[in-house]
């Protein structure tokens, strides 16, 4: 049925899924399992009736969302669409939520405006999307989106994790976005809560995770050992390397006295024989961290 269709409709798309950014009408093809997304101004009243009928799974999107939005969403998902634009410079930022919305236009205009500029959000499906932003001389920076997230989780009741992307010219971005969502999609594999991502947060345990077993279990065995025999202190190292060795932020988040860090630091250094203030050492121990505790980074 399927192979039909497309003869007869060939500017038809096929996805697993409804495309929020394509103003198509969507019929679910139960055999095959996918959607069938047609232009509404491909079919005369009658096929359109005709179609209902067949499949009476289906959903329309709202032509709003075509012009622009459709215009990246081919650009950056199909092989040889072109670019939507000349110039500039952008960075597209993914977000993912737990849960529908109770409305899909009000999750695009609460994205929004976590943004300091005037941004485009482009609903992918209807608990996905991503935002295409043009650098300019102000973004938004992480920790203001992420009391943008806690508000958004407040008024949605359903977490919201966000993979904000690097900014590139428009040639490259197409090539770096689909780097950013097998990341964005490891990062959904790992947390379930509100967070957000980027690409320096995430790398550690992403190439950890593409470690084989047995060279992670010979690299990280005494170590991993010496932390399930003292979660605190693995815990402890961990927390100190993610705030860049700063002892007093990390005293201060761990509730205790700056003393204490510092023996738990030099008891560490002693067990180990590695010197947290030389950056091989510190990268290795954190990496022992990630493999022990399965860790999510801290963004």
């Amino acid at each position: 049925m399927l192979d039909r269709l497309k003869t007869r409709y060939p500017n038809a798309c096929i996805a697993d899924e409804p495309i929020a950014a394509k103003p198509l009408l969507w019929f679910w093809m139960e055999e095959e399992k996918q959607y069938f997304g047609i232009d509404p101004g491909e079919l005369t009243p009658e096929e359109t009736m005709l179609l209902k009928t067949l499949f009476p799974k289906f959903r329309e999107n709202a032509p709003g969302t075509a012009g622009e939005a459709s215009k990246w969403y081919d650009y950056l998902f199909l092989p040889d669409a072109e670019a939507p634009a000349r110039g500039g410079v952008y960075r597209v930022t993914q977000f993912a939520l737990a849960k529908e919305g109770p409305d899909v236009s009000g999750v695009q205009e609460a994205i929004k405006n976590m943004f300091v500029h005037d941004v485009l959000v482009i609903m992918t499906n209807q608990l996905e999307g991503m935002v295409i932003e043009e650098k300019s001389g102000t973004a938004a920076a992480e920790d203001d989106l992420e009391a943008s997230i806690r508000a958004f989780e407040g008024d949605f009741y359903t977490p919201v994790l966000l993979y904000l992307g690097e900014f590139k010219e428009v040639a490259p971005l197409k090539r770096s976005f689909q780097f950013e969502r097998r990341l964005f999609e490891f990062a959904k594999s790992r947390r379930k809560t509100s967070a957000l991502f980027t690409a320096h947060a995430l790398l550690p345990l992403y190439l950890l995770s593409h470690l084989p077993e047995g060279e992670k279990g010979l690299l990280f065995q005494s170590l991993r050992r010496l932390f399930e025999e003292d979660r605190e202190m693995g815990q402890t190292i961990k927390r100190y390397l993610e705030n860049f060795a700063n002892a007093s932020l990390t005293a201060k988040q761990l509730f205790i006295h700056r003393n204490s860090l510092q023996y738990r630091i030099e008891k560490f250094e002693e067990k180990t024989g590695l010197d947290l203030k030389h950056f091989t050492d510190a990268i290795f121990a954190y990496f022992a961290c990630l493999e022990t505790f399965d860790g999510n980074p801290r963004r």
